[in-house]
């Protein structure tokens, strides 16, 4: 409790003690008194962090891998031509047909609904390749929008599309629509997985930010296990893409529960909506709530808030502000291996069973350890070391997956440790990014890593490609690349055991 004026047992007053009183006479620490305040990680962060992870997280992965059961392997052979001279033979273009029929596990795909075959047959890849541009806006577009105006707006926002262009997929006449919806929910799921993940870690406490991350990351995974399970009983492009849309009715509850970021609400100075809904969360995780505006008005005294307050930053402050500059360039760098890495990486699992079910599943199953292992390894040693760790072994891994054929297990288990310890490697390097930056631009600096990223997995199959050329260029790169990655992080402040910082020149 911080009084105005207090009075001694014999009745004399003291003088009032300001504020700024206040804070000089307390020790300087590093200490987050918003957590102080709110707690760690409570009952209300439980809460938060399964209704949050769970469907944002699981119906990411959907979006991203959906091509998979979208437009699976396809025979076709053309039943109707003009000319019919010829002997017609299976999964052969013809210049004269007018009709195909097409042979699959499946009762319909997106290839056959719209004859996504011969000279059409690259509208398969433009449709996954019109999802990821959406995710590379939407972390943009969304990263700025957070920071301006809010994580729950944006979040909320993110979500709201998602649910509608889900909704949307099974009911589209054409293939452009159908497109363009692929495009919007590619846009909606990565604003809902920054956004989201900015707000859980802006309201965990400095020593549970490991487990955190561990919880928000393994229903990716989860996800990707169960998402086989759809297609194989759905059997069908449509009735698989409404199935995918129905855990998005989730989405609705967020409207009810998830309140704004108070940290954000401090840094732009609304003070008074901030002690709100501080409150609210120390109600639910039994801590006193007595005195929480003065608590409020310490932290934001202490962030020099009147200062910033009216500062608004921009994507152009990633460059331009000395401090951030280089830890920009050092996690777009990290990012961008880690997403041409995290491909090579699933490219060998996903030829290790010809049933795709199994290998899907199995893709998502051996993710599990490396999060497991980089919450450890981050609690333990700290976040730079990990990821210098994990980028070596994934190297390594990669490297080795240049062996013959002949060496199945071996292969395998290779295989798998690549897999995993990028997974892991991106379960850290999420947590590493949000702590290196202010509140103020901490989600533009998520989207313009997230944006890198997916530049890195889109180009990743080029290299995949040149097996043709050389079978060893393939793993050549995918073996080196994780090497510069681990320079990059050798060059990046350690931030474990730090509090999250709100303004730029901040100390």
């Amino acid at each position: 409790m911080i009084p105005n004026s207090s009075s001694d047992m014999d009745g004399t007053k003291r003088k009032s003690v300001t504020i700024s009183e206040k804070i000089e006479d307390t020790p300087k620490q590093d200490e987050d008194k918003l957590i102080q305040a709110i707690g760690e990680f409570g009952r209300w962060h439980v809460m938060l962090t399964m209704t949050l992870s769970a469907p944002i997280r699981m119906t990411a992965v959907w979006n991203h891998l959906g091509i998979i059961f979208l437009a699976p392997k396809t025979e076709f052979i053309c039943a109707e031509r003009r000319n019919n001279n010829e002997t017609i033979q299976e999964s052969e273009c013809y210049s004269d047909c007018t009709e195909y029929e097409y042979k699959t596990d499946f009762v319909n795909t997106i290839i056959s609904e719209w004859d996504l075959v011969c000279d059409r047959s690259w509208l398969t890849n433009f449709n996954q390749t019109a999802c990821m541009s959406g995710v590379l806006l939407g972390s943009i577009v969304f990263g700025f929008f957070a920071d301006r105006f809010g994580r729950r707006p944006a979040l909320l926002t993110a979500c709201t599309t998602q649910l509608i262009a889900g909704f949307t997929a099974p009911f589209c006449p054409n293939y452009i629509t159908f497109t363009l919806v692929r495009f919007f929910n590619g846009a909606a799921v990565a604003g809902a997985l920054l956004t989201s993940f900015i707000l859980m870690i802006e309201t965990t406490g400095i020593s549970k930010r490991e487990l955190m991350n561990c919880i928000v990351s393994v229903p990716l995974s989860v996800g990707e296990m169960i998402m086989p399970m759809f297609s194989y009983y759905l059997r069908s492009w449509t009735r698989y893409s409404f199935g995918l849309a129905l855990p998005n009715l989730v989405f609705l509850v967020l409207f009810f529960i998830v309140p704004e970021s108070p940290k954000w609400l401090i840094s732009v100075g609304r003070l008074e909506e901030a002690s709100l809904i501080m409150t609210k969360i120390a109600k639910w995780n039994r801590l006193p709530t007595e005195d929480m505006m003065d608590r409020v008005k310490i932290i934001a005294f202490e962030s020099n808030v009147d200062a910033h307050k009216n500062v608004k930053a921009t994507y152009l402050d990633l460059i331009k502000v000395q401090e951030i500059r280089w830890k920009n360039i050092g996690c777009c760098l990290t990012w961008f291996i880690l997403g041409l890495s995290f491909y090579g990486s699933n490219q060998y699992i996903g030829q290790t069973s010809p049933n795709v079910f199994v290998a899907i599943a199995m893709a998502g199953a051996i993710q599990i350890p490396g999060i497991l292992l980089s919450g450890y390894l981050c609690k333990r040693f700290g976040r730079r070391h990990t990821l210098i760790f994990l980028f070596i072994l994934c190297g390594i891994s990669n490297a080795l997956l240049s062996v013959p054929d002949d060496w199945y297990y071996f292969k395998l288990f290779i295989g798998s440790t690549a897999v995993s310890s990028a997974s892991g490697a991106f379960a850290t390097v999420y947590m590493f990014t949000t702590e290196l930056f202010p509140t103020v631009a901490r989600n533009m600096a998520m989207g313009a890593s997230s944006t890198v990223s997916r530049i890195g997995s889109m180009l990743a199959p080029f290299i995949a490609g040149l097996t043709a050329t050389g079978p060893w260029i393939p793993p050549t790169v995918f073996g080196l690349v994780p090497f510069a990655a681990a320079v990059a992080c050798f060059c990046l402040p350690e931030t474990r055991g730090k509090k999250l910082k709100d303004h730029f020149g901040e100390t």
